[in-house]
């Protein structure tokens, strides 16, 4: 009996600290650094879900023709980007007779004041790929909105705004820091980039990506990949 009670002690005296979680190996920390929670980056989409209606909506406007497509293939072009593209992008097409062709954008909402850049891989095929204008909306007038005019320009609120001329040859890694972006619609908001949530403003609250042929009468055809804000 002596020896059973024994035993029994030996057991819980070494194995009770492993239950109650003493001892035991701490557990690993989820891998972050492409969610929304994350400090750097901040992933707006990469199109891995196949679904450019949810997280986040895409709306496509005029004549853009916008697909999520297979990365398989596309192998040419930055090997450092080419090492770090998922599954899936988005190929952007599109015909014009007038310069622009269309666009897409979704709405973010985000205060943005620790962010100090736009990130971006595009896959071109070579030169007169297309360009890329990069629109992004802060709300200044504190009211989570942004009102436009007829031509669509915002008639309270700062637009900021990039171009990028898509003459390359496979993957590039596009990075966009802030202080470089322009307004396009000087005297309609502060004038400031502020993208920040105080007094009912909605920050950063839209972004859109405006398409445009380089030439008057033309195509365009890149891709696009890992649209994040960088830190």
């Amino acid at each position: 009996m002596k020896n059973k009670m024994f035993a029994l002690l030996l057991v819980l005296v070494f194995c009770l600290p492993f239950v109650l979680g003493f001892g035991a190996p701490p557990a690993k920390d989820k891998d972050t650094t492409t969610s929304a929670s994350a400090g750097y980056p901040y992933l707006i989409d990469n199109f891995e879900d196949g679904d450019m209606d949810a997280s986040p909506e895409w709306f496509i406007f005029d004549n853009a023709i916008i697909k999520v497509e297979k990365n398989a293939g596309k192998t040419a072009g930055d090997a450092t980007v080419v090492e770090t593209i998922g599954s899936y992008s988005i190929g952007v097409k599109g015909s014009t007779t007038k310069w622009y062709v269309g666009g897409m954008g979704t709405m973010i909402g985000l205060d943005a004041t620790k962010y100090k850049s736009i990130e971006m891989d595009v896959y071109g095929n070579g030169e007169g790929s297309g360009k890329i204008k990069i629109e992004g909306y802060d709300d200044d007038n504190g009211n989570n909105e942004i009102e436009v005019s007829s031509d669509w320009v915002p008639k309270y609120d700062d637009l900021w705004m990039y171009e990028i001329d898509v003459n390359w040859t496979g993957w590039k890694h596009i990075s966009i820091a802030f202080p470089s972006m322009t307004i396009s619609n000087p005297g309609k908001g502060d004038g400031s980039f502020n993208p920040n949530l105080a007094g009912g403003s909605g920050g950063l609250i839209k972004m859109q990506l405006i398409f445009v042929a380089v030439e008057e009468e033309g195509d365009i055809n890149f891709s696009i990949d890992n649209l994040e804000l960088g830190k």
